[in-house]
């Protein structure tokens, strides 16, 4: 009875801090948009322990590493991550975001630290982390290139970063819901965002990348002699259609990743 009333207190402490949040940061959003930022907010830590094994399944087991959630927001990743043993730091350029994710480790009784920067220099030494978390952070970047370079300079050599992020060439677009927004030119999409009621896309800083964009990225990112380098998955799936997609795109030299709603990879400090 007692946990269950300290649960309940938690997910209403939440929703409080998200409903404040959320209306003061995006007022000109609809109440719809609104309502799936703060049920996100509210799901995030129960969310992300199912990210969190699928992160061990692809990458390794997390208790005892250093891992660094590269965009924490309200916290969630970074709660799961140290409910599940790791050493987390969490990183955000918001304050009241870095404000609100402590509060939420705290109510959790999570050990995970969290940090503000300014968007350029992460406030961490080089190699410093087995491990970076990344998810739904790169489109939000002003500088993708630079974001990534200082994810590779604290990261261990041999270290690898779980990176997930919105793929431009899926036709439903992730945070605004809006079919084939992505495929529109630049103008339009600001008519399109702004006719149907969803929050501005300069609100959410948003950006549109595909997999082959950060292809090019990696290319051209070196720090100190090291470099990322994609780590190759076969996936879970092994057999029926999916399996001759795979396949097939293979045999062509294209990755199925490349034509997924999230594009998430797997890299590896070289």
């Amino acid at each position: 009875m007692i946990k269950y009333c300290l649960a309940s207190y938690m997910i209403f402490s939440i929703e409080k801090t998200a409903r404040e949040y959320v209306n003061k940061r995006f007022p000109r959003a609809s109440v719809r948009e609104r309502e799936k930022i703060i049920a996100d907010w509210v799901s995030k830590v129960e969310d992300s322990k199912a990210l969190t094994k699928d992160f061990e399944d692809r990458v390794g087991k997390v208790a005892g590493k250093k891992i660094l959630d590269a965009g924490s927001g309200p916290g969630g990743v970074s709660i799961a991550f140290a409910l599940a043993g790791a050493e987390v730091s969490g990183v955000d350029i918001e304050k009241e975001l870095y404000e609100i994710s402590k509060a939420h480790a705290e109510a959790y009784g999570a050990k995970a630290k969290f940090f503000l920067y300014d968007g350029t220099r992460l406030p961490f030494p080089d190699n410093e982390f087995d491990y970076v978390v990344s998810v739904s952070v790169l489109e939000h970047t002003d500088d993708p290139k630079l974001y990534l370079s200082e994810l590779l300079r604290v990261t261990k050599p041999g270290g690898k970063c779980y990176l997930a992020f919105p793929n431009k060439l899926w036709p439903k677009e992730t945070h605004t819901g809006i079919w084939f927004l992505t495929y529109l030119p630049v103008f339009l999409r600001q008519f399109a965002v702004s006719f149907l009621g969803r929050n501005p896309l300069e609100e959410n800083n948003l950006n549109f990348y595909t997999y082959f964009d950060l292809k090019r990225m990696l290319k051209n990112i070196d720090s100190d002699g090291f470099s990322w380098h994609l780590v190759s998955e076969d996936g879970k799936t092994k057999k029926g259609i999916k399996k001759v997609t795979k396949d097939v795109l293979g045999f062509f030299g294209l990755s199925y990743k490349a034509f997924l709603s999230h594009i998430l990879v797997i890299l590896e400090k070289k």
